[in-house]
């Protein structure tokens, strides 16, 4: 046998032998109304998203994603979105575009908007919504409260209220933990109303699995409704 041929055996074993790279923590399933995709390749209601996973979706789409604790973030059209699974904490990163999250029990996930954490302020039914543009973050709270946590303060936004805010990027790198990253060089709080508009585009009905709460999310004009 050459020393090709060998080196060419050899290598084929070695390969034969290396362990799959496993994927990470299981998070939830993702559901689609349009077109969406996960780590870049479409994909179709009922997916399973793992921790590492980027979704993405169309213009005229929209993907929910149903966690294993039943809390879910509905990500609008032309939007994208990381998930991560940080010790027993669920972190939904928001790349670019809007989401809504709408928790119903202690199992929700944090918000990572332009580097700042967003998260319910209680262990009740929450539903919040988070634009962001560049450096510019909102946060509306439609249901219940939130608290938006950056580098150098915490703030709540109580329901019905909005906070438009500009992030000026802090030196620290990697993910925003356990404090936002991010400080908000301005903020303001203003009152919303059923003509607000926030810049979320939301204007969807999710097409759910069985036995699981459809949510009607409208947004400027409307409201998000969930049974």
């Amino acid at each position: 046998m050459s020393f090709k041929s060998l080196l060419a055996v050899l290598l084929t074993i070695a390969l034969a032998c290396e362990p799959a790279v496993s994927a990470g923590p299981v998070l939830g399933q993702v559901f689609v109304k349009g077109q969406a995709k996960v780590n870049g390749l479409v994909t179709s209601s009922g997916t399973t998203v793992f921790s590492g996973d980027q979704v993405t979706t169309e213009t005229n789409s929209v993907a929910e994603l149903v966690l294993n604790g039943g809390n879910g973030v509905l990500l609008s059209q032309s939007s994208a979105m990381t998930l991560r699974h940080d010790a027993s904490q669920v972190i939904v990163s928001l790349n670019q575009g809007a989401l809504a999250l709408v928790s119903k029990n202690n199992a929700f996930p944090i918000i990572e908007g332009n580097r700042v954490l967003i998260k319910p302020a209680a262990d009740t039914t929450v539903v919040l919504e988070v634009a962001v543009r560049a450096n510019s973050l909102r946060v509306l709270a439609r249901r219940g409260s939130a608290i938006v946590v950056a580098s150098d303060t915490s703030i709540e936004v109580t329901e019905g209220k909005e906070l438009d805010a500009t992030t000026a990027p802090a030196s620290a790198q990697g993910p925003a933990k356990p404090t936002g990253a991010s400080r908000l060089s301005k903020w303001k709080i203003i009152a919303i109303t059923a003509a607000a508009v926030t810049g979320l585009g939301l204007a969807v009905i999710i097409a759910t699995p069985p036995n699981h709460e459809d949510c009607s999310v409208g947004s400027p004009a409307g409201t998000i409704t969930c049974p």
